[in-house]
């Protein structure tokens, strides 16, 4: 079974403001009558058909409306929460033990239920047993004779052919237009999620942590790696952005590959939403220390550029924009344009509004330090990013504290006679000082560019004499160039410089 963590929470409405669409577009567990949302599907019509596994039910979504579409509400029990029955019946009569992922399948839909250890179907007037024996097993053979052991995510191809996550056996099995079953691939551990793609299967395998696509029967790793634990059978997730190999993501339950080729991430116990896209593992949303959304995120779709969520824990529909941010102030086929796109991506800067990145606009330190602990907890979601010293010049609660401290502590600088100076501008030699010893911090080589010599530079002289050891590891990395021949180390470092700084030293060393 799956690792819980003991969450003791309450789910505010306020916290919807800071989603990356309006309020207004996202519903609350009171829509669902107090329920935890599992399994979406977007229907035709562009409503959707959403699983409650605490209440039992499906829920039909229609823009903010929401109305019961199948299943009965079970009596609950002494701690409140509706016991699951499983009983076929019409819409109005049937009941779910515990309704996880929907599929379309046929001129219905498939239903997973988890509890009872069978695939549901539903149509327009009914609810019966499509495959499983209701017992818990590891048969195949015809619809029900063959046996589940709790299934969960769910995907239909192009074929006719409906993909089952047996999850408690570490397999995905298969059901074709004939209801009969048979094992497509076994040897997973925890398969949950599933999403079906133009001939591949991709799959969310929770018990190791990472995403796997299955080509032609072929297990094959798409992101994410983890550690064994002393125990057999189990393993260790994490939380790092990055590429692909060293991606790591904590028990992810669900996923959704899109038609550009991006893959989208429900990383469960890390309580975020992250996206496999060209190589590299970006967050696109992350809970605050369990202080908002998402807590226990699953299914998805994607409509009309917007990623709606299921959350199992708080009951919330979470909707967030799904494209890329193009910044009206970044022109295509500026020298900084991709480096601001990928800093976007990253979670290193933000734009000054949701329109504009101001790439003239000056470094301040205190945006310095910020941008460089994005780029370690970027390394290390589990990183806290606070310390010990104090300045009078920092507020307690500013945007920049806990960067500042932790960038001080860290040895990466220091203050300023006896503030830190947050509003000052930074100049070119100053970042890249801070980037390397950053560097030393994070116990990165840096010894290349030692014997580089910068002497070519026509202004290699303005360089103070502290400031000289990182000129020469920045130049000999590749990761500063210079212009015109020089590499104005005493002006200001712009925020389009620093984006193309920043990522360019991500990418020398692969982080």
């Amino acid at each position: 079974m799956f690792k819980r963590r003991l969450v003791s929470i309450v789910i505010a409405v306020a916290l919807l403001a800071a989603l990356a669409v309006p309020a207004s577009a996202v519903l609350t567990a009171e829509d669902f009558s107090g329920g935890k949302l599992s399994g979406i599907q977007l229907l035709e019509d562009g409503s959707m058909l959403v699983t409650d596994v605490y209440n039992k039910i499906l829920w039909k979504v229609e823009g903010e409306k929401v109305t019961k579409y199948a299943g009965v509400i079970p009596v609950a029990d002494l701690s409140g929460e509706p016991q699951g029955v499983y009983h076929d019946g019409t819409l109005d009569s049937a009941y779910f033990v515990e309704p996880w992922a929907i599929a379309p399948y046929l001129d219905g839909y498939a239903i997973t239920d988890a509890g009872a250890n069978v695939v549901r179907f539903v149509n327009s007037k009914r609810v019966y047993t499509l495959a499983g024996s209701g017992k818990a097993g590891n048969l195949n053979g015809s619809s029900h004779s063959a046996s589940f052991h709790r299934p969960t995510g769910l995907a239909a191809d192009d074929k006719g052919n409906l993909y089952v996550a047996d999850t408690n056996n570490g397999a995905i099995r298969r059901i074709d237009k004939s209801g009969n079953v048979s094992s497509y691939v076994s040897g997973l551990a925890e398969p949950t999620g599933l999403s079906w793609l133009n001939g591949t299967l991709y799959v969310a395998e929770t018990g190791k942590s990472r995403i796997v696509k299955i080509v032609d029967g072929s297990v094959q790793v798409v992101a994410g790696h983890f550690d064994s634990a002393e125990d057999t059978g189990v393993y260790y997730g994490g939380y790092v952005d990055g590429p692909v190999e060293k991606a790591r993501f904590d028990h992810p339950q669900g996923l959704l590959a899109a038609e550009d080729g991006t893959i989208y991430v429900s990383d469960t116990l890390n309580g975020a939403i992250r996206k496999i896209k060209d190589g590299r593992v970006y967050t696109l949303l992350r809970s605050t220390n369990y202080s908002n959304a998402p807590i226990q995120p699953r299914e998805m779709v994607l409509k009309d550029g917007v990623l709606y969520v299921a959350e199992a824990f708080s009951g919330l529909l979470i909707t967030l924009k799904a494209a890329e941010t193009q910044f009206a102030d970044v022109p295509e086929g500026a020298w900084y344009a991709e480096a601001v796109k990928n800093a976007a991506l990253r979670g290193i800067t933000n734009g000054v509004d949701a329109e504009n990145f101001a790439p003239a606009g000056t470094t301040t330190r205190a945006m310095a330090v910020t941008m460089i602990s994005r780029v370690y907890q970027g390394t290390d979601g589990a990183a806290i990013i606070n310390g010990e010293g104090t300045f009078d010049d920092v507020p307690e609660d500013a945007w920049y504290t806990g960067a500042v401290r932790w960038a001080v502590d860290a040895g990466i600088t220091n203050g300023v006679g006896d503030g830190f100076a947050p509003d000052t501008t930074l100049s070119r030699e100053m970042l890249i000082t801070m980037l390397f010893r950053f560097a030393k911090y994070m116990e990165l080589d840096v010894s290349v560019g030692e014997d580089t010599n910068i002497l070519s530079y026509e202004d290699a002289f303005d360089i103070d004499e502290w400031a000289m050891p990182a000129m020469q590891w920045a130049v000999g990395a590749g990761i500063v160039q210079g212009s015109d021949g020089s590499l104005y180390p005493l002006a200001d470092a712009d925020r389009s410089q620093c984006a193309k700084i920043l990522v360019t030293f991500m990418d020398v060393y692969g982080l």
